[in-house]
């Protein structure tokens, strides 16, 4: 099946706001199989419009219409289609109930328009907007179907997960049986991830794959679509197999978990505690994981070293360490993490050091950093990373990457190039 996108809203167009709908919508639409003919963006135009949707209908058998469906006078999605379609507008009794009752526990005086939020298509089957009032609606013909979504992304999101997607499977997918998986990755670049995995999203259109930056980390979503769910589940098997094949190494989990979160739950399951020294971080690891919950039973502390004179007076590294191999350096990085853990009586402690830049630091470029770990009856080590120039994404960089390395110690995983020290600890 043919889909096109069309977007409304004027913000758009004049790039105040990006168009992060047509991308999601493109990507969930592909994963159903489908072939997302063209994306269009227009502004509050009734006139554009029924001209967008009627080119729509020369190329594609679904039409997606995001943005419009509100409640002021520049929304004239609903009310253009309806006259296009010669469809009449009724009242969703289950929406407008929604109105009125959030406006009654808000004590907000509801205007008059916002019923018009509650309008769809008769004869179609409306959408619930969890997290907004706008519904949603999915209308069939003969020869098309049009699907019409609200613009803000938060709503459109959810609604397509709970709502449109088991709707499409059910009316306009040929297989009977969709399953997804998504696999989170951390250490490797969009680019490199692509090049390791290009024959696969380039060749396989069953399942599909779609790779994905999500903030540092970075994600595999693998949609397969067989006649029954045992078989769509060996499908997405296969293809995950032969991924992890390829870069395994940098995965960490499934769905939306993010590395911090696994990384704590395996803490909590070992019964570990954790803590860490930081430099040019500034507190920005433990701050990761104390965003988590239950963060109080992992760790009960740590400490902030920016200066030589702090690593020194409150953590003790030797002066002769510092004054010998500098603060960037894998000598400095084991005391710091050996130093912390004694200090807080944890089983793992975990240092970062290095030059974040933008300024070379003891001759060291920006992006040199050392990571030290430590754990509890086991040699500590430290292992160096370079990233670039940007000062706070080598910081976050940086961060990440301890989180990895925690990760791979919890793991139980082999550690590559790491350095070990020749003293003892304390």
């Amino acid at each position: 099946m043919k889909a096109e996108i069309i977007s409304v809203g004027s913000k758009l167009l004049r790039g105040q706001i990006a168009n992060v709908d047509a991308e999601f919508l493109s990507r969930q639409l592909t994963a159903l199989g489908m072939i997302v003919e063209q994306c269009t963006m227009i502004g509050h135009d009734s006139e554009k419009l029924k001209e967008a949707v009627r080119k729509a209908e020369e190329r594609a058998e679904l039409i997606v219409v995001s943005g419009g469906l509100g409640p002021s006078d520049d929304d004239i999605t609903k009310t253009t289609l309806s006259e296009y379609l010669e469809v009449p507008l009724v009242l969703d009794r289950e929406t407008e109930d929604r109105i009125i009752t959030y406006h009654k526990n808000s004590d907000f005086t509801m205007p008059e328009n916002n019923q018009l939020q509650a309008l769809v298509f008769q004869g179609s089957v409306p959408l619930q907007n969890v997290t907004g009032l706008a519904a949603g609606m999915f209308y069939q013909t003969d020869n098309h179907a049009y699907l019409l979504v609200p613009g803000p992304f938060d709503e459109l999101k959810p609604m397509f997960e709970k709502e449109i997607r088991p709707l499409l499977i059910d009316r306009l997918v040929e297989e009977n049986a969709v399953a997804s998986r998504t696999l989170r990755f951390y250490g490797l670049t969009e680019a490199q991830m692509n090049k390791e995995l290009e024959d696969i999203v380039q060749e396989n259109e069953n399942p599909v794959l779609i790779v994905l930056p999500e903030g540092e980390e970075m994600t595999a979503e693998l949609t397969a679509r067989a006649e029954t769910e045992d078989a769509a589940e060996q499908l997405l098997q296969k293809a995950e197999d032969t991924i992890r094949q390829r870069i395994g190494d940098f995965f960490f989990g499934y769905g939306q978990e993010t590395l911090f979160e696994v990384v704590k739950e395996l803490l909590k399951e070992k019964n570990l505690t954790i803590t860490a020294a930081e430099s040019l971080t500034g507190g920005a690891f433990l701050s990761a994981l104390s965003s988590e919950l239950e963060a109080g039973m992992i760790f009960e502390g740590g400490v902030v070293t920016y200066s030589s004179e702090m690593k020194n007076q409150v953590l003790g590294v030797p002066k002769e360490t510092i004054e010998t191999y500098g603060v960037v350096s894998a000598q400095c990085a084991v005391e710091m993490a050996e130093k912390a853990r004694e200090m807080f009586q944890a089983d793992i402690g975990v240092s970062l050091t290095g030059a974040a830049g933008p300024s070379s630091l003891e001759g060291q470029i920006p992006g040199t950093v050392w990571i030290g770990l430590a754990e509890k009856g086991q040699e500590t080590f430290a292992k160096h990373y370079h990233f670039a120039y940007k000062r706070n994404k080598n910081r976050r960089q940086a961060v990440m990457s301890a989180m990895q390395l925690v990760h791979a110690v919890l793991k139980d995983e082999e550690i590559e190039d790491k350095v070990l020290m020749d003293h003892e600890a304390g």
